[in-house]
């Protein structure tokens, strides 16, 4: 396994990241390293800060499909504007702690890599919280976690959240895929999965039921969808494509916007960055937080493929 301290030898991590030129090391920014894909499908960058998948682009298309700010930090003790940031073992704010969790803020090791036998590529991070997340385990010491996250780049892109339970006692979790999307433009894009879903609108307090076949954006949206397991469709004509997003062990998904006020006081974001992204996570959050037992342990899926308009 990649050690943390190790991560800034070179010629360590090409041991453990060759695969037929399919895999190779960089830096996007001093200090922080990240694991270039290029294989028969697609392009990809994963960050070991925070595990997170950066962008992802099949060959056959001409735009990103995962959204990343130009203006984005790397800087520790900061999350990562765009990508597929994980939120764990909380979603939004919680006590003291960073919202939605120190997953995302975490340099991650790598366990393992290799070539699938498709031709596709699979990177498995890991995260341990007893040796990385003692400032919290002291305020919670029944909290006993592993986290690992695996990403699969072959004909669409597979991410695989695994949390397991090393305490003796139940912990309750919430986790999320928080993943944005680049879009053309949202005033024209739709989504499709929704429809007669209850869900909590953050914006306003309250819960409500989405009626509508699709859904539409034409302010700042930030609502979450409980009891859902449907796959969704994000229609994107200035693109020409459609991005499926399906699930599985999630119960939650997350939509949202910041819109043009919110998103001008954002460091990390232009002023019309919120016209080119959308967030659609697959999630367990609110009343589908997470119960696991000890020993046991959940992962929590997301699969992305894209299709050209014919």
């Amino acid at each position: 396994m990649l050690e943390i301290n190790e991560t800034m030898n070179k010629e360590h991590f090409h041991k453990h990241t060759t695969l037929n030129g399919q895999l190779s090391f960089d830096e996007i920014s001093p200090g922080f390293p990240v694991i270039k894909i290029n294989n028969e499908y697609a392009c990809a960058t994963i960050s070991l800060y925070g595990g997170q998948l950066l962008d992802y682009k099949p060959h056959e298309q001409l735009e990103q499909v995962i959204w990343l700010s130009d203006q984005a930090l790397f800087e520790e003790n900061k999350a990562i504007r765009g990508g597929v940031p994980i939120c764990w073992p909380w979603f939004g704010d919680y006590e003291k702690f960073p919202a939605h969790g120190y997953a995302r803020t975490t340099f991650w090791e790598i366990e393992s890599t290799k070539q699938t036998i498709d031709g596709g590529t699979e990177v498995i991070l890991k995260m341990s919280c007893h040796e990385l997340c003692q400032n919290f385990l002291d305020s919670h010491p029944l909290f006993d976690c592993d986290l690992a996250i695996t990403i699969t780049v072959a004909s669409k892109l597979t991410i695989e959240l695994k949390t397991t339970n090393n305490s003796q006692h139940t912990v309750g979790i919430s986790d999320a895929l928080h993943s944005y999307f680049k879009i053309s433009d949202i005033h024209t894009v739709d989504v499709i999965g929704l429809a007669q879903v209850n869900f909590f609108d953050k914006l306003k307090n309250q819960e409500a039921c989405y009626e509508e076949s699709k859904m539409r954006f034409m302010t700042e949206t930030d609502r979450v969808f409980i009891d859902t397991t449907n796959e969704i469709n994000l229609n994107d004509p200035g693109f020409n494509r459609t991005i499926t997003i399906s699930k599985k062990n999630s119960n939650s998904t997350v939509i949202w916007n910041p819109w043009q006020e919110k998103s001008s006081q954002m460091s990390d974001m232009s002023n019309q960055a919120w016209l080119q992204m959308l967030c659609i996570e697959s999630a367990n959050v609110l009343k589908n937080q997470l119960l696991l037992e000890s020993g046991e342990t959940h992962r929590l899926t997301t699969s992305i493929a894209v299709k050209t308009y014919i």
